[in-house]
């Protein structure tokens, strides 16, 4: 959580380090049809949701290993990682950047071995669902509590990531970029729970491997 605030913090400096010309012929364009397409994924996942909670929170318990694997991969290359965690190493040290990441896969691998397994059998929406079955609801409460915390720092990064790209791109406020960005999100998001965020994702992981492959060459 320390570290996702301090990518928060530093990725508001970006746009100071940025000092050459500009040339963004048709990337506004490709980040404002991207978006939209996500919005578009968000709606269509809403006809299958139905409604029904399992639907919405856990994509019916129905998605294909592949897009499970793109999905989970996605959430290493968002904006704190790209951004944040790239400034961090440069600045500091390897694993000031590192360790976020590091920790991204050591915890899929805990819950994987752990978790995974158990949750989906007592057919459970959550991780805290799980925990309140165990040990109560104080326990259940404290870990949605954390749950929420931690990842509301995660989300602010990313927010800010996402802002401040389109801040650069179109000539606006860090505040209005990332209002925006929070609109998107929040549209697609719950349009189709976990059916939009997955299939989202997919595309997403695809083309952020892509960049940064080719990025890492460019810069070789």
């Amino acid at each position: 959580m320390l570290t996702s605030c301090q990518n928060l913090n530093l990725t508001f400096s970006h746009k100071n380090l940025i000092s050459l010309q500009k040339n963004t012929d048709g990337f506004g364009a490709a980040v404002i049809a991207f978006a939209c397409l996500s919005v578009l994924i968000g709606f269509a996942s809403y006809i299958v949701v139905h409604g029904q909670s399992v639907n919405f929170f856990v994509a019916g318990r129905t998605l294909p290993l592949y897009v499970v694997v793109m999905t989970l991969g996605s959430q290493s290359i968002d904006s704190n990682a790209i951004l944040g965690n790239a400034d961090l190493s440069y600045k500091y040290h390897f694993y000031d950047g590192a360790v976020i990441p590091i920790g991204l896969g050591l915890s899929l691998i805990l819950n994987a071995v752990f978790f995974a397994g158990k949750i989906n059998e007592e057919k459970l929406l959550t991780l805290p669902d799980l925990y309140g079955k165990r040990y109560g609801k104080t326990v259940e409460v404290i870990a949605s509590l954390a749950t929420i915390a931690s990842f509301m720092c995660l989300l602010a990064g990313n927010l800010v990531g996402f802002g401040l790209i389109l801040s650069y791109l179109f000539d606006l406020s860090d505040s209005a970029g990332i209002w925006i960005a929070g609109a998107f999100v929040w549209i697609y998001t719950v349009s189709g729970g976990l059916y939009s965020v997955a299939f989202t994702d997919v595309i997403q992981g695809g083309i952020g491997w892509i960049g940064i492959f080719v990025a890492t060459m460019y810069f070789l």
